[in-house]
């Protein structure tokens, strides 16, 4: 019996480091991060370059891999295709908007919401 007991006390020590860890693991899976700050006056702010204004005047930055999107009011990303302010240098043949990226890329958005870059206009 004496012996049995530091073998006990060795396998409650390890279950309770593991129900931890698992604890720990499953709390970072649900945290979702967003470049969101709080301003002075209460609204939602990015740290990431403002672009234009949403029709219903919601400023809309772009990401850091050219993507388009403004913040809602919990501070989520909702990103856009088209925004007031944004630099439109043609048409498809379809009718779509020709954007110009900020390297100077030229594309359109197909029915999925992807990018399709447009080479040579």
């Amino acid at each position: 019996m004496k012996r049995l007991l530091p073998l006990l006390v060795l396998i409650a020590a390890f279950l309770a480091v593991q129900s931890g860890a698992t604890a720990q693991k499953k709390a970072a899976k649900g945290k979702t991060t967003t470049a969101a700050t709080k301003d002075d006056k209460g609204g939602s702010k990015s740290a990431d370059p403002a672009v234009g204004k949403t029709t219903d005047g919601k400023t809309v930055y772009e990401g850091s891999k050219g993507g388009h999107y403004y913040l809602s009011d919990k501070g989520d990303k909702v990103y856009v295709k088209d925004f007031v302010g944004a630099k439109i240098v043609g048409k498809t043949k379809d009718g779509q908007n020709i954007f110009e990226g900020p390297k100077g890329g030229k594309f359109y958005y197909n029915a999925k919401g992807d990018k399709i870059y447009v080479k040579g206009k």
